[in-house]
């Protein structure tokens, strides 16, 4: 009986002292891009030159498929990394469901960048999550390239799902978030006030639809996360759309493996998960909060009165 009663306290006492963990890692992540932006006049970008869109007409002609996350290394603690990364040469190659007009620029498994991208950050790491941060990007559509495979992250930028479905869709999206392909944002952009904006969000290393989130590069369906939009939300084991029994065989959600279509955004927090805003700080979100909420916090610009909460 007194083994029955304890293990659930300590269960309780271990989770919350890595959601502790998880929060600060944000914080850091958060101040991360701050320092950039302070060295550079703007935030990093979510990513460049995806092939993942698939709108050919507005495509980058170059092809980098990068992720901004490695461009926040060195405010990271993680210098010797981002210097041997070939910055002005792509982070992946898609051979599968890629754009057919952008032209990849460099080769990342001669160049190095493939198998940096393999590295597995704990600052990028929640410790939650039960999911490996190795063994689901690989491959042709989710690998960084060749037979190397990526490291997963539990953090990405705040960038709109459409970014998938169109091409440098940040440069004309009326609803722009604070991050996307190509963005150059700068704090005077966030015209809803940073501490109205969130800028980061949580994700869990296992994603149902896609495999998981690289935190050195994008391909297919690595958009970054978006609670808004198609599926408004945060911890959603299933598409809200998709009954369980519409499926055969029944498919049966799992708690930790996020299903929307692919901006994912969730954690193995109970209840709720992790988001950082604009002004650097780290708040966790019910997973309760209405949908509506979700893209009043995360467009930058759509002139809404914000009750966080």
């Amino acid at each position: 009986m007194l083994i029955g009663l304890l293990v659930p306290a300590v269960q309780k006492v271990r989770e919350a002292a890595n959601r502790m963990s998880c929060s600060s890692k944000m914080k850091q992540l958060a101040l991360a891009a701050h320092n950039y932006e302070g060295a550079n006049g703007r935030f990093p970008p979510a990513g460049s030159g995806y092939q993942l869109c698939q709108s050919n007409q507005t495509a980058d002609t170059s092809g980098y498929n990068s992720n901004g996350l490695v461009l926040l290394l060195p405010y990271l603690e993680q210098e010797p990394l981002f210097k041997r990364f070939k910055l002005g040469e792509a982070s992946a190659v898609m051979t599968s469901g890629m754009n057919s007009t952008t032209v990849v620029v460099g080769n990342p498994v001669t160049n190095g960048n493939a198998a940096l991208a393999s590295t597995e950050l704990p600052i990028l790491s929640c410790p939650s999550d039960n999911n490996p941060v190795t063994g689901r990007l690989s491959g042709s559509y989710y690998g960084p390239g060749g037979s190397f495979q990526g490291a997963a992250t539990s953090y990405d930028f705040i960038s709109h799902d459409a970014d998938y479905g169109t091409c440098n869709n940040w440069r004309t999206t009326t609803a722009k978030r604070m991050f996307g392909e190509n963005s150059t944002t700068t704090p005077a952009s966030v015209i809803d006030g940073l501490s109205n904006t969130i800028m980061f969000g949580e994700t869990t290393r296992y994603h149902v639809n896609g495999a998981a989130f690289a935190w050195a590069y994008r391909t297919h369906v690595m958009t970054g996360v978006d609670p808004g939009t198609s599926n408004p939300g945060i911890n959603l084991w299933h598409l809200p759309a998709v009954h369980p029994l519409w499926q055969n065989p029944p498919y049966t959600p799992v708690t930790g493996r996020i299903r929307t279509w692919w901006a994912a955004a969730g954690s193995l927090h109970s209840g709720g998960c992790n988001f950082a805003t604009g002004d650097g700080s780290v708040r966790f979100f019910s997973e309760s909060a209405p949908a509506t909420l979700w893209d009043q916090m995360c467009t930058m610009a759509g002139g809404e009165v914000v009750n966080m909460p």
